[in-house]
């Protein structure tokens, strides 16, 4: 049986939320790079409610694990409901540089909070060792 210590639902929910703002930093590249594209319709990546799904089924039933939370896969999505231009392309290079710094944001969050949690992990485990 291995034992993985990053394996709870914390952990895992932090990892979901590194692979969610990842997902979404593509799309809004994707985005920016298509802002002169006619025709173009802009994507995003909506994890958040899945994620937040995920760990509400898995609060209900602690003990089916946190595997239903690293299972979670986030794909992009079209953004039919912003107004489009002459063109036919709706980004909107203010909303996509905002969307950016907010998503940076929660991915530098996520990741310094799975860091914290990997260096406690070592506290512990170097403590045991004395």
């Amino acid at each position: 049986m291995e034992l993985n210590l990053l394996s709870d639902v914390t952990s895992q929910a932090l990892a979901a939320a590194l692979r969610g703002t990842a997902a979404r930093q593509t799309v809004i590249a994707d985005n920016v790079a298509n802002v002169d594209t006619p025709g173009f319709t802009r994507n995003d990546v909506e994890f958040e409610t899945a994620l937040a799904t995920a760990l509400d089924e898995t609060r209900r039933a602690p003990f089916s694990s946190a595997d239903r939370i690293s299972a979670l896969s986030f794909g992009k999505s079209r953004d039919y409901a912003s107004p489009a231009r002459a063109d036919g392309n709706n980004v909107d290079i203010d909303r996509e540089m905002a969307a950016l710094a907010r998503n940076t944001l929660g991915s530098r969050a996520a990741s310094e909070m799975l860091g914290t949690r990997v260096r406690m992990l070592r506290a512990v485990i170097n403590a045991s060792r004395q």
